[in-house]
């Protein structure tokens, strides 16, 4: 007796189930819905790094927050060396470095003069030419 593929393979249920799936459905069919899984679950990985992302930075801003309650306070030193800590921990977050960075270079351009007062100089200039004139 002549030995044929049947006999040769065993032949499970899933097999089955695969041979009847590709006869149901044709193969472009799989391909498109196949590309729409992996498209769909990319689209759920990064939505989940998104938000990953976005808790970190909210985490951010409320250490920012500090450093700026010390600017306000004042303490312009005490403030930029907190905001140098802030830049070394988040150096991989590109939005919070860069806020980190203006904040730094706002603070070493003029530590000593608060913006008040810089705006009452600014005032009180134009005060004294308005009755100048």
């Amino acid at each position: 007796m002549k030995k044929t593929m049947l006999k040769n393979v065993d032949w499970g249920g899933l097999t089955i189930v695969n041979l009847l799936g590709v006869l149901a459905f044709p193969p472009y069919f799989i391909y498109l819905m196949s590309l729409a899984a992996l498209t769909a679950s990319g689209f759920l990985w990064t939505t989940h790094l998104s938000e990953a992302d976005q808790g970190r930075f909210v985490e951010f801003e409320k250490e920012f927050r500090k450093g700026y309650k010390l600017e306000k306070a004042g303490q312009f030193k005490v403030a930029r060396d907190y905001y140098e800590k802030l830049k070394k921990r988040y150096a991989d977050h590109p939005q919070a470095n860069h806020l980190v960075t203006l904040q730094i270079e706002k603070l070493t351009a003029k530590p000593e003069k608060s913006p008040k007062k810089l705006s009452a100089k600014k005032s009180s200039s134009t005060k004294t030419k308005r009755h100048r004139s």
